[in-house]
């Protein structure tokens, strides 16, 4: 993962601003009132750690995951610097091989186009889930990327291609999939997908 630990050292000044109304969105689709335990992967350098824990509970907790050593460097920096504590849990980890039992919401990133396997990832992901459990998953989407998206391919190592939002659509009960406000840094569309695992 050398290139995304090259990447964490401007990811937050490139790309913050530019999701974060995103991440908002996210989180309050994940109906985190009730939640106790949420896995975020990809969690980059932690930028959606903030809106997903001012939505939880005080005594729940986020357990971050990426591939990236770097950027899991930078998460726990803004984890130290905000005082969260024991509320965040931070691993560097593979999707298809990290422990991601134990958690009833699911909060995935732009990493559906990011994952090298990303459907088997998901399903991977989605049958640690507690049943009843909620998923959100962000990303772009473009048929046929332009020259922004195609850099976006480029920088991100991903392909925006993918119908990323299906494996959610074919598992979870109460899908919806909305497109977020438009940018044309994104490439693409963003699109927020939800939906609830099974009792």
């Amino acid at each position: 993962m050398g290139w995304y630990d090259w990447f964490s050292s401007f990811y937050d000044s490139s790309l913050e601003a530019l999701y974060a109304d995103a991440r908002a969105a996210a989180a309050d689709g994940l109906s985190l009132s009730s939640a106790e335990r949420v896995l975020d992967l990809p969690v980059g350098t932690g930028q959606s750690l903030g809106p997903l824990l001012e939505r939880l509970d005080p005594s729940a907790t986020v357990v971050g995951v990426d591939l990236s050593a770097g950027m899991v460097d930078k998460a726990r920096a803004r984890a130290e610097r905000s005082g969260w504590g024991s509320r965040v849990e931070l691993v560097v980890g593979d999707v298809h091989t990290v422990e991601v039992e134990g958690y009833d919401r699911l909060h995935v990133f732009l990493g559906m186009t990011a994952f090298p396997r990303h459907e088997e990832a998901f399903e991977r992901l989605w049958a640690g889930l507690a049943p009843g459990g909620r998923a959100a998953v962000v990303d772009v989407y473009a048929e046929k990327p332009g020259f922004q998206g195609k850099m976006v391919n480029l920088v991100a190592r991903a392909d925006i291609t993918r119908r990323a939002w299906e494996p959610l659509e074919r598992l979870a009960e109460g899908f919806e999939r909305v497109a977020l406000p438009p940018n044309p840094k994104y490439g693409g569309e963003l699109w927020l997908a939800t939906g609830r695992k099974p009792s």
